[in-house]
C-alpha cells in the first residue's frame, strides 16, 4: 500500500492512500480524511520530528458510534515532559478531533473549524471523535515501571506485582534489565 505525502506548515507527513477522498456531488473537491488510524500516524510523525527525545505511545480504537485516539508522552525514564512541549503536541493531536460531547444536553457537537489545510490548499478533514493526550507513561510499559521506581521511589517488586499478563511480564523484564536489578 502506498502513502500520500502531505505538507502541513512546511513539514512533510505521510498517511495511507486510503485517506484520499475523491470529489462527489456533495463535496466537489479532493480532500484527505484523517481517521483515528491516520491521526495516530500523524501524531507519531510530529513527535518524531519535533520531540525525538521523548517517548510517544499512540493507540486508537473504533467503537459503535465513533472512534478515539489516545496519546501518551513521557521522558525515557517515564517522567512528565515540559508543559510547553506537551502543549504543542496536544494542540497538534487535537487538530484531528471534530467535536466534543456536551453533557448539559447529552449530545455530541461538531466544531465549526476542525482539521487543517495542506500547504497546497487541500482540505484535511478531522475524523476522530475523542482525542486524549496524556503527559505520562502509558500503564503496562517499561517507561511506567521506570517512572514508579526512579521518580516515585517505589520498590521494583511492588511496582511489577500487577504486571501479570505476557506484555506486562516482558515490560517488567526490560525494566529490570535497564535498572540493573539482579
Amino acid at each position: 500500500m502506498s502513502n500520500i505525502k502531505l505538507q502541513i506548515a512546511g513539514e512533510t507527513y505521510e498517511v495511507r492512500n486510503t485517506a484520499l477522498r475523491q470529489p462527489t456531488s456533495y463535496n466537489p473537491n479532493h480532500r484527505i480524511y484523517i481517521s483515528h488510524v491516520e491521526a495516530g500516524q500523524l501524531v507519531k510523525q510530529f513527535c518524531k520530528k519535533f520531540f525525538p527525545q521523548y517517548v510517544c505511545k499512540v493507540s486508537s480504537s473504533s467503537f459503535s458510534g465513533g472512534n478515539s485516539l489516545d496519546v501518551y508522552m513521557c521522558t525515557k525514564n517515564g517522567g512528565s515532559i515540559p508543559q510547553h512541549h506537551f502543549s504543542k503536541i496536544n494542540e497538534f493531536a487535537n487538530l484531528w478531533e471534530y467535536g466534543k460531547f456536551n453533557g448539559m444536553y447529552d449530545i455530541y457537537e461538531d466544531y465549526e473549524n476542525s482539521g487543517a489545510k495542506s500547504d497546497n490548499g487541500t482540505l484535511i478533514e478531522a475524523g476522530v471523535k475523542y482525542v486524549h493526550v496524556n503527559n505520562r507513561a502509558c500503564f503496562g510499559t517499561v517507561e511506567a515501571i521506570l517512572n514508579e521506581v526512579l521518580n516515585e521511589g517505589r520498590p521494583f517488586n511492588e511496582v511489577v506485582k500487577y504486571y501479570t499478563d505476557s506484555t506486562g511480564r516482558v515490560a517488567a523484564a526490560k525494566a529490570k534489565q535497564i535498572l540493573n536489578i539482579k
